[in-house]
């Protein structure tokens, strides 16, 4: 609390949780990563605009309360960091979408960027676990969109019936829904095609249906003139 304005001290607390990160999807500000302490203070890092708002720099420590009843933890701010890509599928994870901040009946900061040892031993109280799984589909053609979505759907749900030392994974997928709407997509855009290229038949039927008029009266009046020279029918048909 003693980092709230004065005013809304008496409110709900503000709220922050630790994280270990993917190195790739974070970009270090300014300062250092944090590094395994074993013992005194938990080193972390701040999110830039976390950092901002409660005016805090490297070398800041805070004292922060389990809400779980755990014990309390000092942690040392080693640097500040921002996500590589604040729009990359993978801040999905975050409970705050890689924006650092989220003010809603509470104010809360994060996450607090530690080593994966700080979340797997006993200073911290334990957190769920996620997992981000992309696929390529440089290899995908339209006429496996089925297959796709049915074997999308089946791991689901095996994921869903195993069993870990906490409980059952949550699984969630947009991928079916995805595929649903692309092969609605290419319905409509197929039934458009198709409508296009019976158009563009008719309209070259009824072309060839005028040239063959046109060409027919021109030729009748050059019969006429030939049969009133004498040619006979014969004759004229094999001009």
């Amino acid at each position: 609390r003693s980092l709230q304005p004065a005013a809304e001290r008496s409110g709900d607390p503000d709220l922050t949780y630790f994280a270990a990160l993917d190195p790739g999807q974070v970009r270090l500000v300014t300062g250092r990563l944090p590094a395994a302490t074993a013992s005194g203070d938990l080193e972390a890092a701040l999110p830039e605009a976390a950092a901002r708002r409660l005016g805090l720099k490297p070398g800041a420590r805070l004292t922060l309360a389990d809400r779980l009843g755990g014990p309390k933890v000092t942690v040392r701010i080693t640097g500040l960091y921002r996500p590589a890509h604040a729009d990359a599928p993978y801040w999905r994870l975050d409970d705050l979408g890689g924006r650092g901040v989220r003010k809603a009946g509470f104010t809360m900061y994060g996450p607090l960027l530690a080593g994966p040892g700080v979340l797997a031993g006993d200073r911290v109280s334990a957190g769920p676990t996620g997992w981000q799984v992309s696929a390529d589909f440089a290899t995908l053609t339209t006429g496996r969109i089925g297959a796709l979505r049915d074997a999308v759907g089946d791991a689901a749900a095996a994921l869903r019936k195993t069993t870990a030392a906490d409980g059952a994974p949550e699984v969630t997928t947009a991928l079916p829904a995805t595929l649903d709407r692309i092969e609605r997509s290419l319905l409509v855009a197929r039934s458009t095609l198709l409508v296009a290229a019976l158009q563009l038949t008719l309209l070259a039927g009824y072309a060839l249906l005028l040239v063959a008029r046109l060409l027919s009266s021109e030729r009748a009046a050059e019969t006429r003139l030939l049969r009133a020279r004498g040619g006979s029918r014969a004759r004229i048909a094999g001009l």
